[in-house]
């Protein structure tokens, strides 16, 4: 499992704004939280037991956990 710890910085603030606002999906609450916390305790402590259903995602359900790790791994943010 990847230990998240420490604090993270905001590489596409723009684009995690975007995915903030829209509210019809419901992994929106994950981007903001991310824009909302610093650090990865934060965050989790927020949103990591929070898990939605996304139609696109037809294999189950996202939890907060799995969001920010890609949006780690989609260049959005990156460890401090």
């Amino acid at each position: 499992m990847t230990n998240l710890r420490g604090r993270y910085r905001i590489l596409d603030k723009a684009f995690l704004l975007e995915k903030a606002n829209r509210r019809d999906d419901p992994r929106h609450i994950f981007y903001h939280a991310i824009l909302s916390n610093n650090s990865y305790e934060d965050y989790l402590s927020k949103v990591g037991a929070i898990s939605v259903n996304v139609d696109t995602h037809p294999s189950g359900p996202i939890t907060g956990r799995m969001e920010i790790l890609y949006a780690r791994r989609s260049g959005w943010i990156s460890d401090a």
